[in-house]
């Protein structure tokens, strides 16, 4: 073999073996191919405090259907009950120093919004809330930034301080909402599988731009669902209902976003009303002057936009949609919002540093005429932002 062959040759290892440095840098928490090591189940009971649970149960399975990568995932059984809170614990330390985001996959038995925990040394807690299918195994990438402290007052600078990472912890919001909504309690099984950390950032969906002028609610262009399907019945006693319409990224996209929407698919009901909310309450958005964001529905009909603050009073647009229009970009500048008719404010006007929650409502059927009940409507939402001021 001549000189200049081998030269090229080790030219090309050097070439790959550089390209093989430049690649993310993994720390892998647990990929669940051996024993099950370090995960506890644990429980906060009323007048009991925190402590080990043992009416729980982990287990690594090696059930094919139950695994999403490799022979073996983490089997956790609970049941969400009012007088106790339940969830999954790492107490493994770890330096993530350099990562940029968390990958793991998710699956429960009923749909449902799972809180993900990173807690530092000196009890600082950041916390980032995600929604997850039934019977589905949901990907779930967050940027590092994406978790929000659960008490600012112990959160220090207020950022995540990434070689302080005593413990992780997942738990099924269930357990808050069991409280509220009697129907949500009872045994529930979730499987967790390729839990890790990368220095790789995940594209931007949420946060605020490298522009600075718009605060991202959301994009849609990760596999996370950051909204939870909402349902009220109006009666003589008015229902809630949470995760019964089923959501999903979508691959029909607005014009001028990426490549991914949200979609929900519903059935249309008398006195019915349904819809997605999207929790902001952490969210920094004083400088917020606009709500922006695109729509599609597969049937006309009427939806109402809604902003929350804190304290409950609401402002609304109610927005008349045609199936035959495909995508709708709407702008609407806090000074077009109404204060809803149910609602109250001290001052008239809404504060954008007091803004908790959006939601996007199909209030189509409980107009008067009631029309398109027992229709199957399909809406779809993207590019989600708030414009912002000086």
């Amino acid at each position: 073999m001549s000189g200049r062959i081998l030269a090229a040759m080790a030219l090309l290892t050097l070439s790959l073996a550089a390209r093989a440095q430049d690649g993310p840098k993994i720390v892998k928490v647990d990929d669940f191919e051996s024993e099950l090591a370090g995960w506890t189940a644990v429980k906060i009971e009323d007048g009991a405090g925190f402590g080990a649970d043992a009416d729980s149960k982990l287990a690594i399975t090696r059930d094919a259907q139950h695994v999403k990568s490799g022979k073996g995932a983490l089997v956790y059984s609970y049941e969400l009950s009012p007088a106790t809170i339940r969830l999954l614990s790492l107490q493994r330390p770890k330096d993530f120093t350099g990562m940029k985001s968390m990958r793991f996959w998710v699956k429960c038995t009923s749909a449902t919004a799972i809180l993900v925990g990173l807690n530092q040394a000196g009890g600082a807690n950041y916390q980032a809330s995600l929604y997850c299918p039934a019977g589905a195994w949901q990907e779930v990438v967050l940027n590092v930034d994406e978790f929000a402290p659960e008490d600012p007052a112990k959160g220090g600078a207020g950022k995540l301080d990434l070689d302080a990472i005593e413990s992780i912890t997942v738990m099924d919001l269930g357990n808050f909402l069991v409280r509220m909504l009697p129907d949500v309690k009872g045994p529930r099984l979730m499987w967790l599988d390729e839990v890790l950390f990368s220095s790789q950032a995940a594209p931007q969906s949420t946060g605020v731009a490298k522009s600075g002028k718009v605060h991202l609610v959301d994009t849609f262009e990760s596999p996370s669902i950051r909204w939870i399907p909402v349902g009220f019945e109006i009666a003589e006693t008015p229902r809630i209902t949470l995760f019964e319409a089923p959501v999903a990224i979508d691959a029909d996209a607005c014009p001028d976003g990426g490549k991914q929407s949200l979609r929900m698919t519903y059935t249309r009901q008398a006195a019915k009303i349904q819809g997605l909310l999207r929790n902001l309450e952490k969210v920094d958005l004083k400088k917020a002057t606009a709500l922006e964001l695109s729509l599609k529905t597969t049937h006309d009909g009427t939806f109402m936009i809604s902003v929350q603050e804190k304290d409950g009073s609401r402002y609304q647009k109610l927005v008349e949609l045609k199936a035959a229009d495909g995508w709708k970009k709407l702008t609407l500048p806090f000074t077009s919002l109404e204060l809803a008719q149910d609602s109250q404010d001290e001052n008239g006007k809404l504060d954008a540093d007091q803004i908790k929650e959006i939601s996007l409502a199909d209030i189509t059927s409980v107009l008067p005429g009631g029309a398109g009940i027992g229709v199957e409507n399909v809406l779809r939402l993207d590019e989600v932002r708030f414009l912002l001021g000086e």
